[in-house]
């Protein structure tokens, strides 16, 4: 939010920085009528739909519907904050941006810094127990088991959590840490008559994020007892679909080496970094996110997925693989011997044999052929069945070189001719082509927002008045004058003429400002609404319609009213009340009649 930091300035840093000058650093954009298009740098596609409006400082895609201000093209490019992309375009415009920040933000940050001490409090306590404890000793056998060693046990911070239901409570309240906080940071559970420990007799493995900081905690159990697992769940500090575990200490290496490995668990992380593997990540046991394959983009551009042997991991393997590569990344799989896991591995074969295997991992497309040749048969259909599930990863493939090794591939593997599967391909691309939305047919599309037959004709008019209002601000002196107050219903419209009320009358007036003040999702549906076309030539005449619309729907939930209420002084005998609430709706249905309330 532009609060943050002082208007004045983030309207200067606006004023100075280009949208199409910012963005063609990193895009290479084309002119076309009066927009630049160019390839998404935030999804992979074939054919340019990024878009970028100058008129209306702002961008769009219309293959992965992200759009925005230079702000927050900023904020995707670099995976940042508001305040640092402020920062990031005024140190290239030449704007200083003071370190100041308004009382909002600091209680934020406030409460973050208080989050990220008391699970570092949390960590060291866990840490001191497993090390310490007696009640810990069947943890510690089983880290000896599996042979973790105590350096690593030590520069993992790996921890118990004891079996009292309030153990970690006690110790927080001598920190004056409240139960109520705990529960806010995912450490305790509020129930119905009390408040209790989340994790309990487990060995807890501390999750960082980037910076060090411990974001959350993953708790294993012992015995058999489910689940298996347990995270510290989605809270204000922690979102498990954008933390690797163990980044923070893999992040350097990763760029030495040029490439990261992505493990499925906790334990195949740390086996990994003790024999020496320090490139070495998890997804904390879920598939990886859009989010997970952006944060690993600032570090490599190859990822080497290395999930268990067994059906479930890859099958995880297989969603991730398609996410990274639609980011641009690419893709390696190591093909781990049945019913082996990394952690596994490295203990019963070593660190030399585990680079043999990373060395022939197999390429995206020749492990999604092998993984379809072994699910369909050899029959004409599995052969189609095979074909289905690998063109689109074909399809995607950049390098035209790997492309026609691929091919060939394929077709060796089908035992069919290098024709036969360049055919297909074509014949796919051809089709996908067309499912994409082009940019300048976008007036003839029957389902955009304002047209979309599947709303009201009040929501309609609503959408249709907004983008009016977006076209032209002025717009809201004749329909205030008509239509007083916030009379939008849809929560969408509600809010983003909230923010116009708001900033009309401020000079420099832009509607790409809006942006600032959106979450995610209704920053996407104000650049769908952005891009759409205004239906229509004559302005005011859409504005009279709309407005009646508005009228029209405000007259018939008056009416609706005043029928509960006839029903109501029917019911109770009052004739006096019954023949008023009769004349108003008279009066009602001759207003109807012309839009107008008759007063």
């Amino acid at each position: 939010m532009p609060g943050f930091i002082s208007e004045d300035i983030v309207e200067e840093i606006r004023f100075r920085a280009d949208i199409v000058q910012v963005i063609s650093e990193y895009v290479h954009l084309q002119r076309k009528g009066k927009n630049f298009v160019g390839p998404c740098p935030f999804h992979q596609e074939t054919n340019p739909s990024f878009t970028v409006t100058p008129d209306k400082q702002m961008f769009y895609c219309f293959g992965c519907n992200v759009g925005g201000n230079v702000f927050k093209f900023i904020m995707l490019q670099h995976q940042v904050s508001f305040p640092e992309a402020v920062r990031i375009l005024g140190e290239r415009v030449g704007v200083q941006v003071p370190d100041g920040y308004n009382p909002r933000m600091r209680e934020q940050l406030r409460r973050e810094e208080k989050a990220w001490k008391i699970n570092a409090w949390a960590r060291d306590y866990f840490h001191q127990v497993l090390l310490q404890r007696p009640e810990a000793s069947d943890a510690r056998e089983y880290l000896a088991r599996r042979g973790i060693t105590s350096e690593v046990i030590q520069d993992f911070k790996l921890g118990f959590a004891l079996p009292a239901w309030d153990s970690l409570i006690k110790f927080m309240q001598g920190k004056g840490v409240t139960a109520r906080e705990l529960v806010d940071v995912g450490l305790a559970v509020s129930g119905n008559k009390r408040t209790y420990d989340r994790f309990r007799s487990r060995l807890m493995f501390p999750i960082t994020d980037v910076r060090g900081r411990v974001a959350g905690f993953g708790g294993r159990v012992l015995g058999d007892e489910q689940p298996k697992y347990l995270n510290t769940p989605e809270t204000d500090f922690f979102n498990k679909s954008e933390i690797l575990y163990g980044l923070d200490r893999a992040a350097q290496h990763i760029r030495r080496k040029g490439y990261a490995i992505v493990t499925e668990g906790y334990m195949d992380t740390i086996a990994a970094h003790q024999f020496g593997i320090k490139n070495a990540v998890a997804s904390l046991g879920t598939s990886l996110t859009r989010e997970h394959g952006r944060v690993l983009m600032r570090y490599t551009k190859e990822v080497i997925i290395a999930y268990d042997a067994d059906a479930a991991g890859v099958s995880a393997a297989l969603r991730g693989l398609d996410i990274l590569q639609e980011l641009g990344l690419r893709v390696r799989v190591v093909i781990l011997p049945e019913g082996k896991d990394p952690d596994e591995f490295l203990r019963h074969r070593g660190a030399g044999e585990w680079e043999r295997l990373v060395a022939g991992a197999l390429p995206l497309i020749e492990f999604k052929l092998q993984a379809a040749l072994e699910k369909y048969d050899k029959t004409p259909a599995g052969k189609e069945a095979v074909l289905e599930d690998i063109l689109p990863s074909l399809a995607a493939m950049q390098n035209e070189l790997e492309k026609n090794e691929a091919v060939r591939l394929i077709a060796s593997r089908l035992f069919t001719s290098y024709h036969s599967i360049a055919e297909e391909l074509r014949k796919f691309s051809i089709g996908k082509r067309k499912k994409w939305t082009n940019p300048d047919k976008i007036t003839k599309n029957k389902h955009n927002m304002i047209n979309n037959h599947g709303v009201d004709f009040g929501q309609k008019a609503e959408y249709g008045l907004l983008k009016l209002i977006l076209e032209d601000i002025n717009f809201i002196d004749s329909i205030s004058s008509q239509l007083p107050g916030n009379f939008f219903h849809d929560p969408f419209c509600h809010t983003v003429y909230e923010h116009l009320l708001h900033l009309y009358g401020q000079p420099n007036y832009s509607p790409s400002v809006l942006f600032d003040y959106l979450e995610d999702g209704y920053q996407q549906k104000l650049g769908a609404l952005l891009m759409e076309p205004v239906p229509g030539d004559d302005r005011e005449a859409l504005l009279t319609g709309y407005i009646r619309a508005i009228k029209k729907r405000q007259l018939l939930a008056h009416r609706k009213q005043l029928q509960v209420a006839l029903a109501g002084a029917e019911k109770n005998g009052d004739q006096e009340a019954v023949m008023r609430i009769l004349q108003e709706i008279n009066t009602t249905d001759k207003s109807l009649k012309g839009g107008e309330m008759v007063t």
